[in-house]
């Protein structure tokens, strides 16, 4: 019991949500639109571009499918304006 505790709090948010599930939130540089995605090896990769006239914040979800369903990780990526 005590190695898997030790274990899960060495473990780093990407590392912890990619291999036990779980929940990642991530805070976009303000005045950013993420459109892509994706993990490289225990890293978590993310594009950005320029937010356009008109652009709305959101929060965008992206979620890990097991096919046996057993371990889902889920990442929120969180994108907001400067100044606000």
């Amino acid at each position: 019991m005590t190695l898997v505790l030790m274990t899960l709090l060495a473990c780093t948010d990407n590392q912890r949500s990619k291999a036990f599930g779980g929940t990642m939130e991530i805070r976009v540089p303000c005045d950013q639109v993420v459109f892509d995605v994706t993990w490289k090896g225990e890293d978590f990769w993310y594009a950005t571009q320029p937010a356009g006239q008109g652009w709305n914040p959101s929060t965008k979800t992206f979620r890990e499918y097991s096919s046996y369903g057993v371990i889902e990780g889920q990442v929120n990526m969180v994108e907001s304006r400067c100044g606000s």
